[in-house]
């Protein structure tokens, strides 16, 4: 069939909207570029920043599996006094600190963008580095986020790297302005919200119900965090968007000239990506990304055992020793996500038990390093000889404590030691194989996935 000069724009027009739906979509999850890549106008916008060294990566993108590291950045700079204030802080040089950490992996031939939380204050081992006023740091074990406001870009990624066992092979910066410009081009982000949401700090006031949202308090909703927790403002970031992404993909954006010209000129001047991202990456990207389809953008968190694991003297968030490596080497292998082993939901968490491993076997050994990753408190005991069968000694005056350690041991034979005090015997047997996870149930969430196109009212 002949087709018509005014349906050859509308289909020319949806082509575009495809992929524009699938860059912007990975915009803020690595991929943002890819939309524009091939105009100058947009591509000159850009800002860049040393990442890697200048090491150069490799050929032009030909369909391998990648990661990305996207950071939301509480970067001021651009923000009249109007919009500073209404963002929580006045002062333009407030400095630059994560406000997110995601790492998107972008499957074989972009087949499916796999997007991974990272809480700000995961416990994690930052390199040594050099500060931006030249002070050397030395090698510590700290919050994610730290790596950041030290040591920038470069050491965030160092330190992902260490964490995940992952290679991070771009890096994509959005900052508070960014943002702001690129809800106001789409005219806002839907929203659904089962309560209201109110929180004095970043200023968010928002009624239950489904609704728009944009300016100020879009800002404030996908960064407030006092009104739950790290793991409540990572959801509602993947909710966000999702929303972001469903918006975009509306034919209100897609086949209006002005909106796309506002929504791309927002995204050029909002992003800053790493020095080897090339154009001809750029190009074979967006060739790819007009196929992607919203389904195949899926959302998890890093899965955690204790958010509220005291480390130092400060609260920090313990990953899942089990679950954690096992999603990490999933992506690794370009491999679907695996289904965690549930983690018994505990009033008490690890990170507030305190116990003695008593042994001087291979398993004492091995239990020892267990009970140390899952955030026990850990001591040693020698023992001439080691029993068959793992028994817990226990003071009858710490319920709590002993129901997550029964969680963690749930083969274990426990003995009661009256007056004993806090501190929980386990003098491990040959029968030894391992814990079982257990998460703290107020201070994390389960880790669950969900995809760009669900519902925003799931």
């Amino acid at each position: 069939m002949e087709q018509t000069e005014g349906s050859a724009s509308v289909s020319g027009s949806k082509r575009v909207g495809r992929t524009l739906l699938a860059a912007l979509s990975a915009l803020i999850l690595g991929l943002s570029v890819t939309a524009w890549a091939a105009s100058e106008k947009y591509l000159s916008a850009l800002n860049t920043v040393n990442v890697f060294g200048g090491l150069a990566g490799g050929t032009a993108w030909s369909g391998e599996p990648f990661n990305v590291l996207i950071v939301g950045s509480d970067d001021r700079s651009g923000l009249n006094r109007k919009q500073r204030q209404q963002t929580g802080i006045e002062r333009a040089n407030f400095g630059r600190h994560t406000d997110t950490l995601m790492i998107a992996h972008v499957g074989g031939d972009l087949g499916k963008i796999t997007v991974v939380s990272i809480p700000r204050d995961s416990l994690v081992d930052i390199p040594a580095h050099t500060s931006a006023d030249g002070e050397q740091i030395k090698a510590y074990r700290g919050k994610i986020n730290s790596a950041f406001g030290s040591g920038g870009p470069a050491v965030t990624v160092q330190a992902v790297q260490n964490a995940t066992g992952l290679e991070i092979d771009h890096y994509v910066e959005v900052n508070f302005g960014g943002f702001l410009d690129i809800v106001k081009a789409v005219d806002g982000v839907e929203v659904c919200l089962e309560e209201p949401l109110y929180d004095e700090r970043s200023g968010l006031d928002l009624p239950a119900g489904q609704q728009t949202i944009e300016g100020p308090q879009a800002l404030a909703y996908v960064r407030a965090r006092y009104i739950d927790n790290d793991f409540g403002r990572s959801q509602r970031q993947q909710k966000f968007l999702s929303a972001l992404a469903q918006r975009v993909s509306q034919s209100e954006v897609m086949l209006n000239p002005l909106a796309l010209n506002s929504l791309l000129d927002a995204v050029a001047s909002s992003i800053t990506t790493d020095e080897r991202l090339t154009r001809d990456d750029m190009a074979a990207l967006a060739a790819r990304a007009a196929e992607l389809d919203l389904s195949n953008i899926v959302f998890t968190t890093v899965p955690v055992s204790d958010g509220d694991h005291l480390y130092d003297g400060e609260s920090t968030v313990l990953w899942d020793q089990d679950a954690a490596p096992e999603l990490f080497a999933a992506l690794k292998a370009d491999q679907p996500l695996p289904k965690p082993q549930r983690a018994t939901a505990v009033e008490v968490g690890p990170g507030q038990i305190k116990v003695a491993v008593v042994g001087n076997s291979v398993a004492a050994e091995q239990a020892a390093t267990d009970l140390t990753a899952a955030g026990y408190q850990v001591s040693r005991e020698s023992k001439a000889s080691d029993p068959a069968i793992t028994t817990v000694n226990y003071d009858p005056g710490w319920p709590n404590s002993l129901a997550t350690l029964q969680a963690s041991l749930p083969d274990a034979t426990f003995s009661e030691a009256p007056g004993s005090g806090d501190v929980f015997r386990i003098i491990i047997g040959e029968d030894y194989q391992g814990l079982q996870p257990v998460r703290a149930a107020a201070t994390s969430v389960e880790s669950k996935v969900r995809s760009a196109k669900q519902s925003l009212c799931e």
